[in-house]
């Protein structure tokens, strides 16, 4: 079940059995982003390639720039990132995956915020962030990762390690 709030006769918080007899009234609202970063996380695991599987459990849940342990129950926040700590993340969302040739990312953040079922919910979009742990940290902070930015990029060195951590991301806010 989603987290919920209740309120008795205006009283957040306040006991059922608290309420008016003469017409008062109880109201319960149900966070129901949980339901949509639910849907989407089994949305990012069907779709993802497999090869042995790394890219399909890489996907974590931010909020507000902490990282959710799986399987927990989100806190409240006023934003929620999905994105893929492996470095070749990017890869597969540029479709250099014959499993996944449209990309991963930017098709469930598409059908997620195209559907009628979270667009009162929440804003769902597709973006970038800079994941600061994970294999993609690991790599990004490693010589082999330093010299491939350096191949790709050239130019200022204290922008490499930015560049090579930013990952495809869906960016989940309230509605």
């Amino acid at each position: 079940m989603p987290p919920y709030t209740v309120s008795v006769d205006g009283r957040l918080g306040a006991p059922l059995t608290s309420v008016r007899p003469d017409g008062g009234v109880i109201f319960a609202e149900f966070e129901l982003v949980f339901e949509a970063l639910q849907w989407i996380q089994d949305m990012l695991r069907k779709y993802s390639p497999v090869k042995r599987g790394r890219y399909r459990d890489s996907h974590v849940l931010i909020a507000d720039g902490d990282a959710v342990d799986t399987g927990k129950v989100p806190p409240v926040a006023s934003e929620y990132v999905f994105v893929s700590v492996v470095p070749y993340a990017r890869k597969i969302e540029y479709g250099q995956s014959s499993q996944a040739p449209d990309g991963v990312y930017q098709v469930v953040a598409t059908m997620a915020a195209s559907s009628s079922k979270f667009g009162n919910v929440a804003k769902i979009k597709f973006g970038y962030r800079t994941p600061l742990f994970g294999d993609i940290d690991k790599w990004a902070s490693s010589p082999a990762g330093a010299a491939w930015a350096r191949s790709k990029r050239g130019g200022r060195k204290e922008l490499h390690a930015e560049w090579l951590r930013r990952q495809p991301a869906i960016i989940v806010t309230l509605g």
